[in-house]
């Protein structure tokens, strides 16, 4: 059976689901009529009822045959015609034209039999057609072929006592039948084609809205690509023309020193300004080496390969080695679980994190550095924890943001943007970060990374203090 189905309605596979659902109906619709007409001829062979029986029965096969094969292939109305006229075929046939020659007197209930096919009929109709005027061709049609015959049936019954009466009281029962069914279909019609409008004019609606929305995304696609080339020229510039001076003056400074030590000038105040001007320079290049580390992390793909944890941490030991060693620095290591991110990017995070570790210490102890996880809901939380100075509760809200410092250069060096740097590539695996710390008891760097791809950020509490 299911062969069958999918047989009859493989051209229907790509309509939308409601069509689908209303073909699949028509389907077993036309196999019920197929069924109840196939019944009836092998019936009506057995009791060898005659010549004109099995013709009118066969013909009606045979149109209900041609229906199933002309739905197939996608004409529904000349579908559901052909099906309609099939059935009135034979009972014209069977009911009209052989009740001429019958004069029994139970044949006045055959008018019953007849009301009930041409209903049966009806239904059929109101199944395959919404517009109005195909329900009222076809009620009058079947008016029509009641009608005439009752007539056929009162000429050979008005002979005998009140049986002529009796056939127009059948008929005219049949009558309002017909009618009541004609005047509820046309209303229920009605009704539902105020609901296909509705439906149609809202999905039109709707789909001028998707249109509208895909020109606006790939309009902000493009201005974002546009934006994207730009900032990747201003990379470039910031990366060549900017540091080229530096390197001059940094270049004309050497030059200076040594001409200056050729002559004999060794002067403290001159060194002090040539050490000024060394140290402003170094400044200027690492201010703009970390503007465009940061710039550069609004074109970052997103990420997408699986790194290991615990090799990124070696990298950047190894990185850091000098300033582990002058600080004498203790970083302790727990179990630590991959990732899915970028190797690259993660290597600077832990990387500013351990040195920001280093360069914030207490003078009255030696640095002690601890880094672990937890794995939570497809996310990894981390921490790196201190014991270093600390950071007030107050600049919870603040040491994320760019060039936000805490101290002064005198005592610390930076740029202030490490830690927006750090902030901005947790968003960019779609993280969070946030911080535990009390001045002068040491600080903790809570973030998460996904164990797991997922298109949900991570929810964590806000910042708080310890």
């Amino acid at each position: 059976m299911q062969l069958v189905k999918n047989y009859f309605l493989s051209g229907y596979k790509t309509d939308s689901a409601f069509e689908q659902k209303k073909a699949t109906f028509l389907f077993y619709f036309i196999l019920s009529a197929l069924a109840v007409s196939t019944i009836v001829f092998i019936s009506q062979a057995i009791l060898q009822l005659g010549l004109l029986y099995t013709i009118s029965g066969a013909m009606a096969l045979l149109g209900i045959v041609v229906s199933l094969f002309l739905f197939k292939n996608k004409y529904i109305e000349a579908s559901g015609h052909l099906m309609a006229f099939a059935v009135l075929f034979m009972v014209i046939l069977q009911n009209v034209f052989c009740d001429i020659y019958r004069t029994d007197p139970a044949i006045r209930y055959r008018i019953y039999l007849d009301g009930a096919s041409l209903i049966g009929i009806y239904f059929l109709i109101i199944s395959f057609f919404r517009e109005n005027r195909v329900i009222y061709f076809y009620g009058v049609m079947f008016v029509l072929i009641l009608f005439t015959h009752s007539l056929v049936l009162y000429f050979n019954l008005r002979a005998i006592p009140e049986m002529g009466a009796f056939v127009w009281e059948h008929f005219a029962t049949v009558f309002v039948a017909i009618i009541v069914l004609a005047f509820i279909s046309t209303w229920l019609l009605g009704y539902m084609n105020t609901i296909i409008e509705q439906n149609e004019d809202f999905a039109q609606r709707l789909a001028k809205q998707k249109e509208e929305l895909e020109e606006m995304v790939e309009e902000r696609t493009q201005d974002l690509s546009t934006s994207n080339e730009k900032l990747k020229e201003f990379a470039h510039i910031v990366s060549h023309d900017l540091k080229e001076p530096l390197r001059t003056i940094s270049g004309f400074v050497t030059l200076i020193q040594r001409e200056l030590r050729r002559l004999g000038l060794n002067d403290d105040d001159i060194k002090d300004y040539m050490a000024h001007v060394c140290r402003g320079t170094r400044q200027m290049e690492q201010l703009i080496s970390d503007i465009l580390s940061y710039s550069k992390l609004n074109i970052i793909d997103k990420p997408s390969e699986t790194v290991s944890v615990e090799t990124v941490i070696a990298e950047v030991k190894s990185v850091l080695t000098k300033a582990i060693y002058d600080s004498e620095a203790k970083i302790h290591i727990m179990e630590l679980e991959s990732v899915i991110g970028d190797r690259r990017l993660l290597t600077q995070l832990f990387q500013n994190l351990i040195s920001n570790a280093i360069k914030y210490r207490s003078d009255s102890q030696t640095p002690v550095i601890e880094i672990g996880c937890e794995v939570e809901d497809g996310y990894v939380q981390f921490y790196v924890r201190d014991n270093g100075i600390g950071i007030s509760e107050e600049y919870f809200s603040t040491v994320f943001q760019a060039f936000k410092r805490l101290h002064s250069r005198v005592n610390y060096e930076g740029t202030g943007i490490g830690l927006a740097i750090c902030k901005k590539i947790i968003d960019i695996h779609r993280g969070r970060i946030w911080i535990e710390s009390e001045e002068g008891r040491g600080t903790t760097f809570y973030f998460t990374l996904p164990k797991t791809q997922t298109e949900h950020p991570a929810m964590y509490p806000v910042v708080h203090a310890a």
